[in-house]
This record gives C-alpha cells, structure tokens and sequence, in this order.
C-alpha cells in the first residue's frame, strides 16, 4: 500500500472541496442517473487539475490536465489496462493518473447499502493495486440525511478512519 504524504492528502481534501464548493455541483440529484451527475462532475475534476498543473508552472496546464484524467468509458487504452480480480475488471468512475494514481467512485442514494457497495469497489481498486488512493463521494438523497448524519457515529466514523488509514480510501459525504 503506498504511503499517504501531506501533499497526496492535501491534493485530495482539495479535490473534494473543489467539487462540492462548485456553482456547477448539484446538489440535489433524486431526480438525475448517476450517470448524468458524474457527467457533471467530470468538467470539475478536470478544471481542478488544470489549476493544479497551473501552480506547478507547466505552461500547457490544460493538455496536462486531460493527459492525466480518464472516466469510465472513455475511448483509449486505460481502462483495457486493468487487472481482473474475482472475475471482473475493476472500473472506478473516474481516474487521475498524475500527481498520483487516484479511483474516484460516485455514489448516489437514500438507501445505506450503496454506501458499502461504494466502499467494497473502493477497497477493490486498492488492494488489487490498480490504484494508490480512491476518493469515495457518496450523495445523501435521503430525505432526513440519516446516511451524512450517521458518520458522526462511533461504528460508522470508525470504519472511515480506518479505510483512510488502511487502505487509502478518502470517503466523502455530501446531504
């Protein structure tokens, strides 16, 4: 399992932010696919990237920016490149192959079980080391947000921290 820095974890954390922070991040999704919001999503992803490029002085921020982001279904050789593991190839949603070799998975859902279907995919990308970290979005769409709630619980806040610790996975909740 590769080692979380500062800067890996700092790189993630503003992923995060930046999405959510987003004007163009919805954030009620009960009446759109998965699929349509991660087409949302993936404009935000690579704008993150090409001000990220931007700080580090590359002068063709956005060609390097595309270069080191793929989402699932893209045309082109990264996704064929997956190892099989039970069977199946694992696919996260989106990949950022350079500063780091990140998953990123989208859930979204009223209902618990797709936050550990999420979680299982997650544990998948790194222990098959296909990837170094997964960062996890999983959308509330429950009405009293019992799932974003639930995260201050002992079990729950738990099972998180241990998954970041573990197993490089960086779950993210959003009501």
């Amino acid at each position: 399992m590769k080692r979380k820095t500062q800067q890996v974890i700092d790189f993630i954390e503003g992923l995060h932010k930046s999405i959510i922070e987003s004007p163009q991040f919805r954030k009620r999704t009960f009446d759109k696919t998965e699929t349509q919001i991660q087409a949302e999503i993936r404009p935000l992803i690579i704008r993150y990237l090409e001000k990220y490029y931007e700080k580090t002085g590359i002068t063709d921020f956005e060609a390097k920016a595309n270069k080191a982001f793929y989402w699932e279904g893209q045309e082109g050789q990264y996704g064929k490149q997956r190892k099989t593991s039970f069977g199946s190839r694992n696919y996260p949603d989106f990949i950022i192959t350079a500063p780091y070799l990140i998953a990123i998975e989208y859930k979204q859902s009223p209902n618990g079980s797709t936050v550990k279907q999420g979680i299982g995919q997650s544990i998948m990308h790194t222990l098959c080391e296909d990837f170094d970290y997964v960062y996890y979005l999983f959308h509330d769409e429950s009405e009293d947000k019992r799932i974003e709630n639930s995260i201050k619980e002992k079990t729950e806040s738990s099972i998180i921290k241990k998954m970041r610790e573990d197993f490089n996975v960086f779950i993210e909740f959003i009501g």
